[in-house]
């Protein structure tokens, strides 16, 4: 692990980029990775961009515990100059306005502390091995040490990739819709647990994990319309729950429907209104 910015150590496309943005001792989840992965540690905010530029690593994750006006701006300059950086956004549990901001700014995961290392570890061994492609192979990402979390094993092959890509087509036209198991099992011409284990080893997750995770990413889109209805929203997107539709929310985002949409509203007028800029 690297403490600072040492220059005379170039990139091996390896490391990750951890800004610390904790301010009491020990607060930060960081100390529990020592020993199990290669990442440089930044807590001056002002290092980042350099980092960025000596290291260029495979992703950047930004560490809070409480608001940080500072980290935020430092967070929307970051996604503003490297759009196609994945950036892992952690909060603490009591802080919201970072959790709907880092939403706003679409990164690429939202953990609300406490979280568990065996958790962190698989989004850093998922995040650290996306190819420019977003294909996820461990084969490409950051470097392990020995310690005790075991890497996730993810098959990338060409012939399970294309078994299962009709789906994500399908899933993204009629997402709004009732989607069987037995539907795109038929539709990769597979039984339905050949295609569980195929979906499985090509994106680490269930199908009906991914299949929600994308109905929420839809359903945070149409909430940042301060128009629209949050039980209108979870009926469009083929929810007939709406208690269902907000706790799947709270679990996938940190927050409820209404209070994102309500963060969201207020970090559009701030944004309006300039106090985001970055000079």
């Amino acid at each position: 692990m690297s403490h600072t910015l040492d220059q005379s150590r170039p990139s091996r496309g390896h490391a990750f980029v951890w800004v610390d943005l904790t301010r009491a001792p020990n607060a930060s989840l960081v100390d529990s990775l020592y020993g199990i992965f290669d990442l440089h540690l930044v807590r001056e905010p002002t290092f980042v961009a350099k980092a960025i530029q000596i290291y260029t690593p495979p992703f950047i994750c930004f560490e809070f515990e409480e608001f940080n006006t500072r980290g935020l701006d430092l967070l929307t300059h970051v996604r503003n100059e490297h759009p196609a950086l994945p950036v892992l956004v952690i909060a603490g549990r009591d802080c919201m306005a970072v959790a709907m901001w880092a939403l706003r700014l679409r990164v690429w995961d939202l953990l609300i502390k406490p979280v568990p290392r065996e958790e962190l570890s698989e989004k850093i061994v998922t995040l650290a091995s996306m190819t420019p492609d977003g294909i996820s192979t461990v084969t490409s990402g950051a470097s392990i040490l020995a310690g005790p979390i075991t890497p996730l094993k993810v098959t990338t092959a060409e012939h399970v990739v294309k078994r299962t890509l009709p789906v994500i087509s399908y899933v993204a036209k009629h997402f709004d819709r009732r989607i069987t198991l037995a539907d795109v099992a038929a539709l990769c011409q597979l039984s339905p647990s050949q295609f569980c284990r195929a979906f499985r080893k090509e994106h680490t997750v269930s199908f009906g994990q991914y299949l929600l995770r994308f109905r929420m990413q839809q359903a945070r889109e149409r909430l940042e319309s301060r128009n629209a209805l949050v039980k209108e929203v979870a009926y469009a997107l083929g929810f007939n729950d709406l208690s269902y539709f907000t706790r799947s929310f709270k679990r996938e985002f940190g927050i409820c429907p209404s209070a994102y949409q309500a963060g969201s509203s207020h970090a559009e007028s701030r944004n309006a209104s300039g106090e985001q800029r970055i000079d």
